[in-house]
């Protein structure tokens, strides 16, 4: 007899203590943590000196998660990247940066790091766009900001982009080997060739192939989000395929977006477009058992969002957990596995 599997969720636990919301997420069955930074401390006395990538703040964090009942499973969160990134005066100390977050990962065993590329992080232009039955969601619409500036740091090419991107992981991959730490990279959100004059590189499933190509390491990977790259392509189940023939999908974002990368708008995730089923089904054929997580959901009514932050509202979570459980569940039922 086959072994049932069971989907593996490590939600992202954005508050600096265990609140209420940690006890729902064990009730309903997750028991993974995605994690960020330390950067609050209840006691200023505290490690003051150290940073939230240091040994010690992470190995405090990682400690309390684990006392709230959760194993910490991934770091969605970096040291600042953005010299690195356009390659500026004072990009070593924040490779070193990156480098002893990475060792220390793998002095704590947290195996998975999510990052990203992006000049100037993900982005949103409204954040109070109403959806099904009046919920609270987010979009981004480029006509938003087409007479914006660049931001602080001015426009980069793509050239650059691939440039530095390429010196990064020369410089990293080597130490995340050695720690045992996954490096998991986030397509580009939304997944455009340029923004306010600033290009994006990490925008089709063509730039994720000729990552893996050119840096073959098997701890070299994605993260890959199903609202982006649905954006990307019109079929993502052939890409979920490619990835997971390629063993180079490390940590999943399954959401769902309605429009298209110039035009969008977050929607619960039972709303979605795509062939979530036949993708799941495909998660399991491959053997993929890593863990997934849920993101950016509507704000239901009576609902706040979490440190202020649209798509982290705590009943859409919940919401959107039970439904990939399901959707998980089923999946498997479907390819005939019994106990």
């Amino acid at each position: 007899m086959q072994k049932i599997p069971k989907i593996r969720i490590a939600e992202i636990l954005l508050e600096s203590s265990p609140t209420p919301f940690w006890e729902i997420l064990k009730q309903i069955g997750v028991s993974e943590a995605t994690g960020i930074l330390p950067r609050w401390y209840p006691d200023h006395r505290q490690f003051r000196i150290d940073e939230p990538w240091d040994y010690a703040s992470l190995s405090n964090y990682k400690r309390m998660i684990e006392e709230a009942g959760f194993k910490l499973t991934v770091i969605e969160d970096n040291p600042p990247m953005d010299k690195i990134i356009y390659g500026l005066p004072g990009k070593e100390e924040q490779l070193e940066n990156v480098a002893k977050l990475i060792e220390n990962m793998g002095k704590l065993k947290i195996p998975i790091w999510c990052y990203n590329w992006m000049p100037d992080g993900w982005l949103r232009t409204r954040t109070a766009l109403r959806g099904r039955g009046g919920a609270l969601t987010s979009g981004f619409d480029e006509e938003d900001l087409k007479d914006a500036p660049p931001p602080k740091l001015g426009k980069i090419d793509k050239v650059t982009l691939w440039k530095n991107l390429r010196e990064f992981l020369k410089f990293i991959l080597p130490i995340a080997e050695d720690a045992n730490v996954k490096l998991a990279i986030h397509p580009d959100d939304p997944p455009l060739d340029e923004v306010r004059g600033v290009a994006r590189i990490m925008n089709s499933v063509e730039a994720f192939d000729r990552l893996i190509e050119e840096f073959p390491s098997e701890y070299n990977g994605i993260t890959f989000d199903h609202s982006i790259f649905s954006l990307m392509t019109d079929d993502l189940i052939s890409v979920v395929r490619h990835f997971l023939e390629k063993k180079r999908i490390f940590f999943v974002h399954f959401r769902e977006v309605i429009g298209n990368k110039s035009r969008f708008e977050e929607v619960f995730i039972d709303e979605g477009i795509t062939r979530q089923f036949e993708e799941m089904r495909e998660y399991i054929k491959h053997e993929f058992y890593g863990p997934f997580r849920v993101d950016h959901t509507p704000t239901l009514l009576g609902d706040t969002m979490q440190l202020s932050m649209p798509g982290y509202s705590i009943l859409g979570r919940i919401h959107a957990v039970g439904y990939l459980q399901g959707l998980f569940r089923a999946a498997v039922e479907s390819l005939n596995y019994t106990d």
